[in-house]
């Protein structure tokens, strides 16, 4: 608690771009989607923790005909975790980047539809939840970048009868901080 309170809340500012689809599970759908976020704020509690917070707009289209296309508003709270410098992982990544997991839960999201090909969400009401793995590093001009891999899931955690959760097994993201 102490290392909370010492901390602060700064501007994190960077921009994320992301790709992605596969196979929803349990179906013959295929999705894809394409996203933007801004993290704003992050607070660093220790060398390996920090959070963040942001915003999330996401695409997403599918291969089935009806319900094929919506489009998601989210807030998203993001717990990321570096690996202690002596670690396997950390002493086998390029000098100079920092290795990372990170965690996306319960970000409250607006979606445009409640049907997405086989899928259906009874209220436009969800969550966004994404878990993933990543890279950060120094470009050229010195600017902090990010490069992750994740899987990212809309569901509305079971607080309304329909939950056919919408999955993106594999989404791909470059994050630069302005």
């Amino acid at each position: 608690m102490g290392l909370l309170i010492l901390s602060a809340w700064t501007a994190a500012d960077e921009l994320i771009l992301a790709i992605g689809g596969g196979q929803q599970l349990d179906s013959d759908q295929e999705n894809k989607m394409v996203g933007l976020d801004y993290s704003f704020y992050e607070l660093q509690r220790s060398a390996r923790q920090m959070i963040n917070v942001g915003v999330s707009y996401t695409y997403l289209g599918t291969n089935f005909g009806s319900g094929e296309a919506l489009h998601a508003i989210s807030f998203y709270p993001q717990l990321t975790l570096f690996p202690v410098a002596d670690s396997w992982i950390g002493r086998n990544v390029p000098h100079g980047s920092r290795p990372y997991f990170f965690v996306r839960a319960l970000g409250p999201t607006y979606i445009s539809e409640t049907h997405f090909g086989e899928r259906e969400q009874s209220e436009h009401f969800t969550f966004q939840a994404q878990v993933g793995i990543g890279v950060r590093f120094a470009t050229r001009s010195g600017r902090e970048s990010s490069l992750s891999i994740s899987w990212k899931h809309f569901s509305n955690a079971n607080l309304f009868p329909d939950n056919d959760g919408f999955d993106l097994p594999i989404v791909v993201s470059f994050g630069l901080r302005l």
